[in-house]
C-alpha cells in the first residue's frame, strides 16, 4: 500500500512539474489516468479533479471541465476556487447558461469573501442574466476592495459596459490609468470605452432625430404632414400675386405598361 502511494505521489509531482513547463495536454492525458487508479486518495482525487478541469477549460473542452469540476465539489464542498472555475465552464462555453454560471460563482463568493474576482464575475453573470442593479452594486463592492489587478478590472468594466454604466467604468480606468500607465490591456479598455460611449450616444442622437424627422404617412388620398413643408387646405388665403400656396397631396404610382413598338408590318 505505502508503495502505491509513493508511485501516486510520484507521479502527481510529474503532473505539477509538467503543467509548470506548460505541457498542458500531456498533463491533461496523464491526470486522467491518474484519476483511474483505485486507490487514490480522497484530497489528491479533488485536487486532480480540479486541476483536470481547469486543463480542459483552457483547451475548451467545456463539458469535460465540468464533469471533473464537479466531481471535485462533490468531494470538497467548501472550496470556492472549484466553483469558480465551474461557473467559468458554464460561462465561456457558447451551448453554456449564464444563469448556472452566476449561482456557482455566487456560492464562490461566499465561500471566500476576500477575493474580489469572485465577485466581479458574479456581477457580470447577474447583470447578463437580468439583475443588473445586483450585479452593478457587487462590482462596484468589488473594485473598492481591490487593487490594481488587471484581470479583476477587465471583467469588472465589461460587466459594467454591458450594464450601460459608462460613468463607473470611467472612473474605475482612470483610476487604473493611474498606477499603470504602460499596461497595454488597459489602454484597449480605454479605446473600447470610448467607442461604446459614441456609439451609444449616436443611436440616441439618431433616435432623438427620427421623432422630430418622421412624417405621418398619408393613407387614399389623404394629406401627410412634413417638417419642412407647410401643408395648406385649397380654400387657403392667396397671396398678393393671385398664386395659392404649396398644397401637398399624395399621389400614388400608377400601373405602368410597356409600350408594344409597332412592326413595320403594322405600319
Amino acid at each position: 500500500m505505502s508503495r502505491m502511494l509513493t508511485l501516486i505521489d510520484a507521479g502527481w509531482e510529474s503532473i505539477r512539474s509538467m503543467v509548470s513547463r506548460g505541457q498542458c495536454a500531456d498533463a491533461l492525458t496523464r491526470v486522467t489516468r491518474l484519476l483511474t487508479l483505485p486507490d487514490l486518495p480522497a484530497s489528491l482525487a479533488a485536487e486532480a479533479n480540479r486541476l483536470a478541469g481547469e486543463l480542459s477549460l483552457e483547451a475548451e473542452q467545456y463539458s469535460r471541465a465540468r464533469r471533473h469540476l464537479r466531481a471535485a465539489a462533490a468531494l470538497e464542498h467548501t472550496h470556492a476556487r472549484t466553483f469558480f472555475l465551474w461557473g467559468l465552464a458554464f460561462e465561456r462555453d457558447p451551448q453554456g447558461c449564464d444563469r448556472q454560471a452566476m449561482l456557482r460563482f455566487r456560492l464562490a463568493c461566499k465561500l471566500d469573501a476576500t477575493r474580489p474576482l469572485y465577485r466581479v464575475t458574479f456581477g457580470r453573470a447577474a447583470i447578463r442574466v437580468g439583475y443588473e442593479a445586483k450585479g452593478v452594486r457587487a462590482i462596484l463592492t468589488a473594485v473598492k476592495q481591490a487593487e490594481a489587478d488587471i484581470v479583476t478590472t477587465t471583467t469588472a468594466v465589461e460587466g459594467l459596459l454591458e450594464a450601460r454604466r459608462f460613468t463607473s467604468a470611467r472612473r474605475l480606468l482612470i483610476r487604473t490609468r493611474f498606477l499603470m500607465p504602460e499596461n497595454r490591456t488597459i489602454a484597449c479598455l480605454w479605446q473600447r470605452l470610448q467607442f461604446e460611449t459614441a456609439r451609444i450616444e449616436q443611436q440616441e442622437r439618431v433616435r432623438n432625430s427620427r421623432q422630430w424627422q418622421d412624417a405621418e404617412f398619408a393613407r387614399d388620398g389623404g394629406r401627410g404632414v412634413l417638417p419642412f413643408i407647410r401643408c395648406v387646405n385649397q380654400e387657403s388665403v392667396r397671396s398678393d400675386a393671385g398664386v395659392a400656396d404649396r398644397c401637398d397631396v399624395v399621389s400614388f404610382p400608377k400601373p405602368h405598361f410597356p409600350r408594344l413598338r409597332a412592326g413595320k408590318a403594322e405600319r
